[in-house]
Formats: C-alpha cells, sequence, structure tokens
C-alpha cells in the first residue's frame, strides 16, 4: 500500500457533512479527528463519523467506474477540449509509467483501505458500544473493504493488487495475483456477513438515503451477499454465485422498473460540503455515448430500439476532438443530485442467468435473460430453443442494462477473452488501442525497492 496515501484518514471532513444525504444523524462534525483519537481513545462519535466517511471515499472512484472504465471497454468517451488527455489516454495510450490514466480510483481506494482498517483496530476499544454494536460495524466496513479491493482488482486483473493492509501505516503490502486477490475478496466478504449476523437490529451510525432498505445489519447481509455473488462470477464458481444470490436482494417478482433499479447507490448532493454527480452532463460538454453503443442496439418487434437505449441516451450537442466527433449523450442521471448505483437487481439477476448457464441450466438462464430482456428492454423473449450464442446474449444484456455504471464491458469482454471484439472508431484520427489492464499509479512503483515488474511496466494495447 502506498505510504503517500496512507495518513489521510478517519473525518473526511466530518464524512463530508455525513454526505448530504444522510437522514438524521446527529454525529457532529469533527473536522478529520486525528489518527489517534481513532486508533487510541475512541469514541461511539468519533468511529461513526470514521464509518460514514468510508461512503465518502467508495463513491469518489464513479468517475473511475463510469467514464474512464467505460472508455476502455467503449462505451463512452470523454471529449472535454481543456483536456485532450481525457481521450487519448483511454483510447490510444499508451499507458507508461509516469503518464496518464493509472490512478483509477487507486489513491482514494487505498486511503479507504486504511481508515478502514483504524476503524477495525479501534472498534473493540469503544466502551459506549454494545457488543452487537462492535459486531456492525466490522461487518459494515469489511464488506466496504471488499468492494473496494473489488473494483480494485477489475481494473489491474492479472498484474494483482495489494490486500493486505498492515498495522504499520508505513508498511508496504505485498502484491498479490488475481486469483488470490479475489479469493482473499471472497474471504472477508465471508467474514463480514459472519459479524453482520451477530450485528443486531441497528447500525449505530445512519447510513445514506442510497441504502434505503439495506440500512441495518441484516438487511445489509443481502449486499453483502450481492456483491460475494459478483465475486463468484469473477472466480468461475459458477455453484457458489447461485447459493449467494439465493441469500441476496435478487428478485423476480415484479416486472416493474422500479423493481429492476431496487438496490443500493451512491449519494450526490450541490450542497455545501458535498459532491455532485460526477457523471451528470447533460449537454455534454464532455461526456459521449461510444456510437457502437447506438449502433449495437437489438431492435424491438415494431423495430425500434432496446428501451435501455432510449432511456439512457439522447441526441446531444456534436462536439469534435482530435478528429473524433460525438453525437450521443447520456442521460442515465436526470440531475446532479441522482444516485448512482453500486449494486441493483437488474444486474443480480444476470449474473444468476450467467451462473445457471454455466452450470448447463439453460432454461433457468433464457428466463432471466428474458425477465432483463422484456421488462428493462422491451425486446422480445428469446425461444426456448434458442440456438445463439448465449454467452453473446449474456454480455448483450449486462452492457445495455449496466451502461456508464461500471465499465462492465470493458471487465466482460476480458472475462471472456473478447477483448480484440470491442468496437474501436476507425476514424483514423487516432492510433486506437484495446488495453487489457492499468497498471499501478507511478507512486506505488516507485516507492517499492523490488517493483513488480508487470504492474510497473508499460501496458501494450492491441
Amino acid at each position: 500500500m502506498s505510504r503517500i496515501h496512507t495518513l489521510r484518514v478517519v473525518g473526511i471532513a466530518g464524512a463530508i457533512a455525513l454526505i448530504a444525504g444522510c437522514k438524521d444523524v446527529t454525529v457532529p462534525n469533527y473536522n478529520n479527528p486525528s489518527v489517534d483519537a481513532l486508533t487510541s481513545s475512541p469514541t461511539p462519535s468519533v468511529v461513526n463519523s470514521a464509518a460514514i466517511g468510508v461512503l465518502v471515499l467508495y463513491r469518489s472512484a464513479t468517475a473511475a467506474e463510469g467514464w474512464q472504465m467505460g472508455s476502455f471497454g467503449r462505451e463512452a468517451y470523454n471529449l472535454l477540449q481543456a483536456e485532450a488527455r481525457d481521450l487519448l489516454g483511454f483510447y490510444a495510450g499508451p499507458i507508461v509509467p509516469g503518464g496518464f490514466a493509472q490512478d483509477l480510483g487507486w489513491s482514494a481506494a487505498y486511503t479507504n483501505l486504511r481508515q478502514i482498517q483504524s476503524i477495525l483496530t479501534a472498534v473493540d476499544k469503544v466502551s459506549g458500544y454494545s457488543a452487537a454494536q462492535k459486531e456492525s460495524v466490522k461487518g459494515f466496513v469489511q464488506t466496504i473493504a471488499a468492494m473496494e479491493m473489488l473494483r480494485q482488482i477489475k481494473i489491474r486483473d492479472t498484474i494483482g493488487i495489494v490486500v493486505d493492509i498492515a498495522a504499520d501505516p508505513h508498511a508496504l503490502g505485498a502484491v498479490v495475483g488475481k486469483d488470490a486477490a479475489l479469493a482473499r475478496i471472497a474471504a472477508l466478504l465471508d467474514s463480514a456477513r459472519t459479524h453482520l449476523q451477530a450485528g443486531g437490529t441497528a447500525f449505530p451510525f445512519a447510513l445514506t438515503s442510497g441504502f434505503a432498505g439495506f440500512n441495518t445489519p441484516t438487511t445489509f447481509i443481502l449486499v453483502n451477499r450481492g456483491m460475494r455473488a459478483r465475486v463468484d462470477v469473477y472466480r468461475r464458481q459458477w455453484a457458489q454465485a447461485i447459493t449467494d444470490l439465493a441469500a441476496s436482494f435478487v428478485d423476480t417478482s415484479s416486472t416493474s422498473l422500479t423493481n429492476l433499479a431496487k438496490g443500493v447507490y451512491n449519494v450526490w448532493s450541490t450542497a455545501s460540503g458535498d459532491s455532485p454527480n460526477p457523471l451528470y452532463d447533460p449537454t455534454p460538454t464532455a461526456l459521449y455515448v461510444h456510437p457502437s453503443i447506438t449502433s449495437g442496439a437489438q431492435k424491438r418487434a415494431d423495430g425500434t430500439p432496446d428501451l435501455r437505449l432510449t432511456r439512457k441516451t439522447a441526441p446531444g450537442t456534436v462536439r469534435t476532438l482530435q478528429g473524433v466527433t460525438g453525437t450521443t449523450k447520456f442521460t442515465i442521471y436526470a440531475s446532479q443530485n441522482d444516485p448512482t448505483p453500486i449494486l441493483k437487481n437488474e444486474e443480480l439477476i444476470l449474473l444468476r442467468a450467467e451462473a445457471n448457464y454455466q452450470l448447463g441450466n439453460t432454461a433457468a438462464a433464457l428466463a432471466d435473460l428474458n425477465f432483463v430482456r422484456v421488462n428493462s428492454g422491451g425486446l422480445a423473449p428469446l425461444p426456448a430453443g434458442f440456438s445463439g450464442d448465449v454467452v453473446t446474449e449474456i454480455l448483450y444484456n449486462r452492457t445495455y442494462s449496466l451502461l456508464f455504471e461500471q465499465g462492465t464491458r470493458w471487465v466482460d469482454a476480458r472475462r471472456y477473452g473478447r477483448l480484440a471484439q470491442l468496437p474501436k472508431l476507425n476514424t483514423g484520427a487516432i492510433a486506437e488501442l484495446i488495453f487489457p489492464w492499468v497498471m499501478f499509479p507511478d507512486a506505488e512503483c516507485l516507492q517499492r525497492n523490488q517493483q513488480p515488474a508487470q504492474a510497473c511496466a508499460q501496458v501494450v494495447g492491441q
């Protein structure tokens, strides 16, 4: 873990006034209480503030997932006139030591992981907590820690990440490979579930409105299991994915879009001390839809496109940068205050479809695929004897259901060895490359006497 990111912890400016989206929160603004206050003489208020602070840091990588990972996967591109690297860094590269497009939330993730380690060290010292409250805090922050690591392994893939956060904030954690990292993330989620099961009926802090319906230890377990199912699918542990999905909030009892959108969200606001949604760009001034998203949408029975396309995109102001022209904007977010998804029911249904298909349960897989196709996309259901490529159909639906949320198209193409199939603009204006992963930030590499060779070397695109 990077030394330069290990000491900025705890209050996050009183958890950014406890993320303006919180309700009925009485924890005061501690104005960045010291690490000593958290680890030596912690009070319930200090730990509560720190626990809410982990959500502030977790959401800070939303842009990295939405448009940056989305750029690598050809969901989006950034035509910000003042910064050509926002286009070239993700579409042409190269991704080199000390170059552009390396961090993608790394700094915030490891600051957050250090924050979480401090909370875990502190929580048993808090005399004002009940035993159940201590368990609930541990379960909550361990789940967020697993989510931070999962996001980083999605970005770094085979080069690995750091998973051990030492008690010494100056110690450098070892880099472990993808398989070991995913195994550690799964184990961390299981540990968190055990703590949550002993966590009583309420957290000692109030979660944001983005966690409505999942804001007690018992209901938060449903989120924890959904995240575990995501990890299972990335590990190709299909049977375990079905087990974990059954313990999550996956639900096909209602065909409404509201039910499909049910889940947990990062919240934003324009209130003083808070942050607006970084993916909201209504003109747009920078963030454009990749043309393959528009042209690749399947057609409904009446010849109109997949409703997910028409709900989430629309014609926008035409803009050209470096010979690349954007014409279509994202309309997923209607204001700067709109929440951004962390995990939602629509994804869980598609994870179950993928796991069932890989287990040979094709009928069950098609049932879930059709549920999403029909109710989210307005498309005709696939026939029972569907003879096409089911994996292609799964990945298509994941792209459109999770568009501009978490870099799904890029991650999925890599999972199935299909990076070479990602579409390029083919304008001739830039020498486009598809990158398989992102190297570590330069600051992480330079402090290591023995740098992990692949993680600190130029990334070769294709």
